[in-house]
């Protein structure tokens, strides 16, 4: 997600996930890692086929369910993705990665549309977490596409804090939204908080 250099995090993430599927094909730890080096690849199927996979080798595995909500969500399967990482916070109601699903379901409500909720589970996401840089993303898109002018103001101020490096050019090369209708939604949103 930009925080180090894919070209040599990648290549060395796929070759840790696959040597751990060689060495047990059964470990849906090994599946969910492989499905997020799909999913930041742009693999958009082939993520959603390793999450699924983990989630068949273990039905309870929150961490699986929150990814493949996200995955979900970048394929622009909104409502999906909303029942998955509601699915994973009720698996997992104090999971010190709650706030990740929780992040993710305001995603989804982003994609969705519906801002309002967008928002309020945002504000929650960061209330748990309060360097989280995708909830603080989210809460600034959402807030701009709602015409909150100095929400979003002040979100966008909070998520340069968290991730002084955003930009538009950064969210056009880094997020893995398969849909480009889907991006250009995502990126007028922060256009309308003011990023540049």
């Amino acid at each position: 997600m930009g925080w180090a250099d894919r070209a040599t995090t990648v290549p060395a993430a796929e070759t840790a996930a696959l040597a751990a599927i060689r060495a047990d094909s059964e470990d849906p730890w090994a599946h969910h890692a492989l499905g997020c080096v799909y999913l930041f690849t742009r693999r958009f199927n082939d993520s959603l086929a390793e999450f699924e996979l983990a989630l068949r080798l273990n039905p309870n595995f929150s961490l699986a369910q929150g990814f493949y909500g996200l995955a979900l969500s970048y394929c622009g399967r909104w409502e999906d993705a909303d029942r998955a990482a509601g699915r994973a916070l009720r698996l997992s109601p104090r999971d010190p990665f709650s706030a990740l699903y929780t992040g993710i379901a305001a995603y989804a409500q982003f994609a969705g549309r519906n801002y309002r909720e967008a928002v309020r589970l945002a504000r929650e996401a960061i209330r748990q977490r309060g360097d989280f840089v995708g909830a603080h993303r989210v809460l600034t898109a959402a807030a701009g596409m709602s015409d909150q002018t100095e929400a979003a103001a002040v979100a966008l101020l909070e998520l340069r804090r968290v991730q002084p490096n955003i930009s538009l050019a950064w969210i056009k090369n880094e997020m893995p939204i398969m849909q480009s209708r889907e991006l250009e939604h995502y990126l007028e949103a922060f256009r309308r908080a003011g990023l540049n």
